[in-house]
């Protein structure tokens, strides 16, 4: 194609292009994150055998759970979205010939002496009311917001698995109860065995001791199986493969004492939930101001050099011309309403969500400290009241049973009962534990806590 300019011409258009990209669009390449380094390393169930303790089922969901590997991916997008927002315009090169007459010719000659009309041109989009600077605000805030999220996204998550691994711990405890009642049962039996040949005990006793223990074996391999389905719920809240069934819990309870931080305004405005709505407010109301700006038509300046030639065969060539061009868009249909229409219902549809967010945790944080004070309740009197009471009840049938005192029904009965308080009583714990984990969880507070809206003063974080 016989495009030929001047190198001048070809400098002076380049150079143009080149000065039309502001600094801003270079951004450098990102770099991997410390929880990208971490989510890459394999997600490995404890070993065989090995004791699972709570502080490292917390590690293990912190690395391997999927819902917080998906919020610290959404994390990396909202990056690369940030980086394409930096991103100007390119300039535009074209290259053209007309004027190409079939019969005419082009004429003889290099290529610069075809008599043909060729136009090199560069355009370049001029952003105006500072929608490139806006464009990265806004992508900044929803990056903002991204990292709010899979703060709270963790916290939840963590709170989970410290759900599902107390309620496998009560199940577990709930074993080891029922386990210990068999062992006495078979004892008993034994010694019913011996004194039904003396003569000391009837048929019908040693009969009603053996149904007894079939009931507690039958509700020994509910509660076994009971626990190897709440620690297989327990491995899937980790995010490790398997099921945990040959990893035996460290009984890791709460102290009755463990003090619960009373709420204030400051944990319930630096939760990571409502700090994460805060940041989608913002990041919408960054948006807005974009739409906003979308009503201010773009310009696209231009510049071209075109070379045209004179020869016998053409005497109207101009030879060496420049030129420049200014382009503006015709608001005549619409000036994108409709675009700024919707962001500002997306504006209010976050402030609502930001207002719900913040009932929600209020009530939330109320509710749980309730659960707690009544759980920790509950508790103490299983402990100190109800506890000793059924044991004392049981050693005293016991005792009576062995000296032929009273009758099997009697001995039966006071352990049924001592084997459901020691239920209960594990039951309680596990609730306390539970409703404790909760109540902590809900007063976490936001690492990265956002600066005061009207002082603009760095908030430092908090977390109990």
């Amino acid at each position: 194609m016989p495009v030929v300019f001047t190198r001048a011409a070809a400098g002076t258009l380049l150079l143009l292009g080149v000065l039309a990209r502001p600094a801003a669009s270079i951004a450098a390449e990102p770099q991997p994150s410390a929880d990208t380094a971490d989510a890459a390393a394999p997600c490995t169930p404890p070993p065989a055998g090995a004791a699972l303790t709570l502080a490292q089922a917390r590690l293990d969901a912190l690395r391997c759970n999927r819902t917080i590997m998906a919020a610290r991916r959404g994390v990396e997008a909202s990056q690369a979205d940030v980086q394409i927002a930096s991103q100007r315009p390119n300039p535009v090169l074209s290259l053209g010939v007309e004027n190409i007459n079939p019969h005419a010719g082009v004429g003889a000659g290099n290529l610069r002496s075809k008599t043909v009309d060729s136009t090199l041109r560069v355009d370049q989009l001029i952003e105006t009311a500072n929608k490139g600077n806006l464009r990265v605000d806004a992508a900044r805030k929803a990056s903002a917001a991204a990292g709010e999220a899979v703060q709270a996204v963790v916290a939840q998550q963590t709170a989970l698995v410290e759900q599902a691994f107390f309620e496998a711990l009560v199940s577990q405890e709930r074993v080891a109860v029922l386990r210990e009642t068999l062992a006495l049962y078979e004892r008993t039996r034994q010694a019913s065995e011996t004194r039904l040949k003396a003569g000391d005990v009837a048929r019908a006793d040693v009969n009603k001791l053996q149904l007894d223990v079939l009931r507690a074996q039958s509700d020994m391999r509910q509660a076994m199986t009971d626990h190897y389905s709440d620690k297989a719920a327990l491995a899937q809240a980790m995010g490790v493969p398997g099921t945990l069934s040959d990893n035996r819990l460290v009984a890791d309870w709460p102290a009755l004492d463990t003090p619960a931080p009373q709420p204030d305004p400051y944990l319930l405005e630096h939760r990571p939930d409502v700090t994460a709505a805060e940041a989608r407010l913002a990041a919408a109301a960054a948006s807005r101001d974009l739409a906003r700006a979308g009503r201010v038509p773009d310009v696209t300046i231009g510049a071209q050099a075109e070379h045209y030639p004179v020869s016998p065969t053409n005497s109207y060539g101009s030879g060496n011309s420049f030129g420049v061009f200014l382009s503006i868009p015709l608001f005549v249909r619409h000036r994108n309403g409709g675009e700024a229409r919707r962001a500002e219902v997306d504006y209010y549809a976050a402030l609502d969500d930001r207002n719900r967010v913040m009932l929600e945790a209020g009530n939330e944080i109320d509710r749980l400290r309730s659960q707690l004070d009544t759980a920790r309740q509950s508790l103490r009197q299983m402990r100190d009241e109800v506890l000793p009471a059924a044991e004392s009840v049981a050693g005293s049938a016991e005792f009576a049973y062995s000296k032929g005192a009273t009758g099997v029904l009697d001995l039966l009965d006071a352990r049924r009962a001592l084997r459901q308080t020691r239920l209960d009583a594990v039951e309680a714990q596990g609730a306390y534990a539970k409703a404790l984990s909760a109540y902590r969880a809900a007063l976490q507070t936001s690492k990265t806590s956002k600066t005061s809206a009207t002082t603009g003063a760095p908030v430092a974080s908090q977390v109990p």
